[in-house]
Parts: C-alpha cells; sequence; structure tokens
C-alpha cells in the first residue's frame, strides 16, 4: 500500500515537472480545449436561442392553445367536459371555459359579448367578479377602452335590463383575454337565469393551455382527448389547434439537430488529434524511466491512468472555463454576432449542450489513451536492450 502511493506521488510529481519544463504541451490543450469548446457552445447555443425565440413567438400566438366548441345535447349535462383540475392533470394544460349568453351595450356604439360559467368552475371566475360578487367588464389591461371602475350596461335583447358592472383589466396573457380578446362582460349563471336566457347556455367555448410546450405531439394529446370527449358524448363542434405548424417546426428542429453532430465530430477530430499526438510524444520521452518502473512492479495500466488523469484536468479545467465565460458573456454573444436580440439561457436551458460536449470531450481523452496502452504493454526487454 505505501509503494502504492509513493508510485503516484512520483508520477503526479514527474507530470507538474513535465508541465513546467515543457510548458507548450499543457497550454496547447488548454487553449485548443478552451477555445473549441467556446465556439462549440456559441454554436450550440445560438441554436437553443433560436428554438426557444420561436417556441415563444408561436406561444404568443396562441400556438400553445388548443381552442374547442361544443354544443350539448337539449337536455345534456356539462359534467361531461373536463374541469380545471381534471384537465391539469389528465391533459398537463391549463384550461378556461365559457357559456356565450349574448352581448350588451356599454354606450357609444360599443358592444361586448356577454358570458358566465358552469357552477363547477365557479372558482376560476369568482374571483373575476365584482366585489359584490356581480357582473364584471373585462379587459387586457394594454387595450381597454374603458378605466377601471363601475359602467352602466345594457342587455341587448328580451328585457334589455341596465346595470352596473365593475370594469377589471386583466393582464393580455391571461387565458381568457387569450379566448376573448376584445374583452368581455362576465354575468354570473344565476343572474341569466333570471333574466330568462336560459336557452342560450348549451354552447361551451373552452380553451386549454399547455403548460409545457416541447412539440407537436403536446397538442395532439389534448386534441385527442377532446376529438374522443365529442365522439363518446355526442356532441356536436370543432377542435382547432397549431399543431400542423409546430410539426413543421419538429422537422427544422429535427434537420438542425444533424447540423449539431456534425459539428461534434469535428470537435472530436480535433481535440482527439491533438491530446493523441501530445500523449504520445510524452510518454515516447519519457518511455525509458516508465520501463524500468515496470520492471520494478509498477502496473502498466497505473502508468495509462497517469496520462488520462492528466488530460482530464486540463481538459475538465478548460471545458470549465468556456462554460464560465458564455454564461457571464451570453448576452453580449447573442445580441451582437447572433442578432437574436436580448434573449439569454440559463444553465438549465443549456446543460443537453454542456453534456453533449462533455461527453465528446471525454470520449476524445479515452481515444487519446489507446496509443498510450499499446506502447506500455510493449516488452521490457525491447525498450531496454
Amino acid at each position: 500500500m505505501i509503494s502504492l502511493i509513493l508510485t503516484i506521488l512520483y508520477l503526479a510529481k514527474d507530470t507538474v515537472h513535465r508541465w513546467f519544463t515543457r510548458a507548450s504541451s499543457p497550454l496547447a490543450r488548454v487553449l485548443v480545449v478552451y477555445f473549441l469548446s467556446l465556439c462549440a457552445l456559441c454554436f450550440l447555443g445560438s441554436y437553443v436561442i433560436s428554438a426557444k425565440a420561436i417556441r415563444d413567438k408561436i406561444r404568443s400566438r396562441g400556438g400553445d392553445l388548443v381552442a374547442a366548441f361544443f354544443s350539448l345535447p337539449e337536455n345534456g349535462q356539462s359534467h361531461c367536459l373536463p374541469s380545471q383540475s381534471e384537465a391539469e392533470k389528465l391533459l398537463g394544460a391549463d384550461s378556461i371555459s365559457i357559456i356565450p349568453a349574448g352581448s350588451a351595450s356599454i354606450g357609444e356604439n360599443r358592444y361586448v359579448q356577454i358570458i358566465t360559467y358552469d357552477f363547477r368552475r365557479a372558482a376560476q371566475f369568482m374571483p373575476l367578479l365584482s366585489p359584490s360578487g356581480g357582473p364584471a367588464l373585462l379587459y387586457p389591461e394594454d387595450e381597454a377602452p374603458l378605466p377601471p371602475g363601475p359602467a352602466d350596461v345594457s342587455l341587448i335583447g328580451e328585457g334589455g335590463e341596465s346595470f352596473t358592472a365593475m370594469v377589471r383589466h386583466l393582464p393580455a396573457d391571461h387565458l381568457l383575454m387569450r379566448l376573448q380578446q376584445n374583452g368581455a362582460l362576465l354575468v354570473p349563471p344565476d343572474m341569466l337565469e333570471n333574466r330568462g336566457q336560459k336557452r342560450n347556455l348549451r354552447y361551451r367555448r373552452m380553451i386549454f393551455q399547455v403548460n409545457k410546450l416541447e412539440n407537436a405531439e403536446s397538442l395532439h394529446h389534448v386534441c385527442r382527448f377532446l376529438n374522443r370527449l365529442k365522439k363518446y358524448e355526442k356532441l356536436e363542434g370543432s377542435v382547432s389547434s397549431a399543431a400542423a405548424l409546430l410539426e413543421e417546426m419538429d422537422i427544422i428542429l429535427g434537420n438542425q439537430t444533424q447540423c449539431r453532430a456534425v459539428f461534434c465530430l469535428g470537435i472530436v477530430a480535433i481535440v482527439g488529434i491533438l491530446l493523441t499526438a501530445l500523449a504520445g510524444m510524452e510518454y515516447r520521452q519519457n518511455e525509458f524511466i516508465y520501463t524500468l518502473m515496470k520492471s520494478f512492479g509498477i502496473h502498466p495500466l497505473l502508468l495509462v491512468g497517469t496520462f488520462i488523469v492528466e488530460n482530464l484536468l486540463l481538459v475538465a479545467a478548460s471545458f470549465a472555463g468556456a462554460v464560465a465565460t458564455f454564461m457571464y458573456s451570453q448576452k453580449i454573444i447573442v445580441s451582437q454576432f447572433f442578432k437574436m436580440g436580448q434573449y439569454s439561457l440559463t444553465l438549465e436551458e443549456i446543460m443537453p449542450e454542456i453534456q453533449l460536449i462533455s461527453s465528446t470531450l471525454l470520449f476524445c481523452i479515452l481515444v487519446s489513451s489507446i496509443p498510450i496502452m499499446v506502447a506500455a504493454n510493449r516488452q521490457i526487454g525491447r525498450v531496454l536492450k
């Protein structure tokens, strides 16, 4: 055990001595791996950012939504439609369901659609009503024609009653505002029933927002569920989504994956050749000493392991420096060189690319040890003769 420790210490001291006496060898490995890794991170990072930008643009234009319009049978019950918790559990999507119930006038030739809701989703809509539980005029905050506060509203149709509703501004990305982009008058269902408009409550407009939009399959999953529900419950209506657009995007991203593979193969070739050449040269320069150590009983694997550990330390330090540089300066790289705006990546988002490059470098280290294995297993007599 003591001899093994002393041997390891000697090999470590010999490695450090070689670094100081021939500094060009470790320096070449560090610089080549550092700059190649940094270039690879910039290239692959731009790929990730472009995919992220495309997904954000698709999402902002409703690409993560599945819209459905159903008409219940005359004696149908609304319990066949999924509730908010059921949609979250079964489909991994946030959802909202409204019942169109006519239109209302808010004065000066301004009209808005009346909507209400099922009692199963009351908890989702109650916070949107006025403080007294009465009707509320809901608008996107950036396009609201009325300021927050009370407003006079008149129902259009039978009765034509007037009442006061509370104007509320909601964020533009609120799910209800994505469904009702021009605003809506939210009225409790019991209020509509008292006004004799129960006949209009057969129709349901539903919208599902996929929480994790990875690919087109996320939307297809929701569409399949709704189409089966429509078939088995004998509902009339339609289901629509942007799944076809996402499928085209998936094809484009799949083609870019091939470019990533070719780029990584180039890194393997350059780093692998460099590490193999330098490791082989350094072993030949010290081959006589290593052969003497073998004659004293040192196992060849210990000598090979020395070069593997040496390359591993140098490559790991270089790659860690490249990752740190990229994460620190990525905003400058992305905005100035790739003209991608103010997008940036978190460590979690770039982690698959880091794992890809690191596994590529690890493969290079293992390949570079093959000539050392061959040389370390040469017969002692042929070297010492």
